[in-house]
């Protein structure tokens, strides 16, 4: 029996999933999200967030709330055993269209709380907590889910599904996915602690650190408020060390006396694709769709612009605005971009290698030569830190702009801060240098780069720019 009906069913309430239906639930669509946990996992997992997913957590219209639960990022450093630093680097853009600056560490599972509580602001959305999805099937017009919880058995339908709920993920089975390996697999350890002590925060780097030790790497997080995270490379087919064990590794750091230890548990670094992102009324999301390593932070960061990608796109088609294709270029434009990204992740990963002598050697010459010469600098910031513009999918690729991002902006309105998304709104927005009114920075923009209009997709992507009136795109506004 039936227990309900939907427009889109979203499975798994993390970031990326709690993002999406966010927004979903800010266009008035009828979503219901299913999350197996009751409560929210009690420690981070990612620590850090960059300027784009800054802009992304923005979209949900709560980031009052979630950017005190932020901090700068600071440095990254990498420095060889005896704590001697042969490289540092501020993780910051000056040049970045999104109106933050520089990445930040924040408190993933404050945020996700937040993001949790927001969803009450819609009454067209539903989260079911204890609550799994255990099967998916696509029947043509619909989508059936079979779920188990606390109730026991129940089965409901939504038009469309997105499938948000992690590595193991029965929504990917569904649409008969596998995952391409990028990357060889490997072997890890991580250490979440709590300084005891808010003064004992000085006695700790306070960014982001490599230590390149011969016997293994090791990376070190400063993380948000007094969290700490020590993570430790293994060898392949080295056995998980005890706990008392990787104590002393972090006593190599502080007294661990001095910390709370919250989680000491093995993991591993995996660089993994979906072969595909949709089948018919079926999608996936976040984790479900993509794995990277921690080196760049960028996993969670491109899961949640899947959300941003895809949920106008839902809306539109839900709507009667867009015809179906348009949800092909989902996965046209997500999945090389996320390729992209993991590729970024594993240059910087793959230069930090030290398992043979020859590579210690050559990754110590790499980083005197990127720490002495800014050029190449530049280039390896490039590579590691890439964020590729689109290239195709939903796009009027005859102009040259469409696929890079619009700049938001900051506004100081009587001593308050705000910034010009806000005033958008997740949605599609046209400016002309002929409109009344408009805003000189946009103006400048749009001199800047020899147009006279321009028209932006919800996720801030340009879609068109050019000469000239603006005339067209009617069918753009929502």
């Amino acid at each position: 029996m039936l227990n309900d009906e939907f427009d889109v069913a979203v499975l798994g309430c993390g970031p990326t999933g709690v993002v999406l239906t966010n927004l979903l639930g800010l266009l008035g669509v009828r979503v219901v999200v299913l999350e197996r946990e009751r409560e929210v996992y009690p420690v981070p997992r990612a620590t850090h967030i960059d300027e784009e997913t800054l802009r992304n957590f923005q979209a949900t219209g709560l980031m009052e709330e979630l950017l005190p639960h932020t901090s700068p990022f600071g440095t990254i450093e990498v420095a060889d055993e005896s704590g001697k630093v042969l490289l540092r680097d501020r993780v910051a853009d000056p040049t970045s269209p999104h109106g933050y600056a520089g990445s930040r560490f924040f408190d993933q599972s404050t945020f996700e709380r937040i993001l949790r509580k927001g969803l009450e602001r819609f009454p067209s959305v539903e989260l079911r907590t204890g609550v799994e999805a255990t099967s998916v099937h696509d029947d043509g017009e619909y989508v059936v889910v079979g779920a188990r919880g606390d109730a026991g058995d129940i089965l409901l339908r939504a038009k469309w599904v997105v499938g948000c709920e992690g590595g193991r993920s029965v929504t990917r089975e569904a649409i008969g996915a596998s995952m391409e390996s990028v990357a060889p697999r490997r072997p890890w350890l991580i250490a979440d602690t709590l300084l005891r002590n808010p003064a004992d925060a000085t006695l700790l780097p306070d960014g982001f650190r490599y230590v390149l030790a011969n016997e293994r790497l090791t990376i070190y997080a400063h993380g948000f408020g007094l969290n700490r995270r020590w993570e430790f490379q293994l060898a392949e087919g080295e056995d998980a060390p005890s706990r008392e064990t990787v104590i002393s590794w972090i006593s190599a750091f502080i007294d661990p006396a001095r910390l709370e230890i919250l989680r000491v548990v093995p993991y591993a670094h995996t660089s993994l694709l979906a072969s595909s992102w949709r089948k018919g009324r079926i999608f996936i999301a976040g984790d479900a769709a993509h794995m990277m390593p921690p080196s760049a932070g960028q996993g969670m960061c491109s899961g949640v612009r899947d959300a941003v990608n895809l949920a106008w796109k839902l809306h539109r088609v839900i709507s009667g605005a867009a015809g179906e294709t348009l949800l092909d270029t989902y996965e046209q434009e997500r999945s090389p971009h996320v390729r992209e990204i993991l590729l970024g992740t594993l240059f910087i990963g793959n230069r930090l290698l030290g398992d043979s002598l020859f590579q210690r050697w050559r990754r110590r010459q790499t980083l005197r030569v990127i720490s002495s010469v800014p050029p190449v600098r530049e280039y390896a910031r490039k590579r590691g830190l890439r964020r590729p513009q689109l290239r195709g999918g939903f796009l009027d690729t005859s102009s040259p702009l469409a696929g890079r991002f619009f700049p938001q902006f900051e506004t100081d309105r009587g001593g308050v801060c705000f910034r010009s998304d806000d005033d958008l709104g997740y949605r599609f927005a046209r400016f002309s240098a002929r409109q009344p009114r408009l805003d000189e920075r946009i103006a400048h923009w749009m001199r800047q780069h020899g147009v006279d209009w321009v028209v932006v997709r919800p996720d801030r992507y340009v879609y068109a720019a050019g000469k000239g009136e603006l005339t067209g795109f009617q069918d753009l506004q929502d």
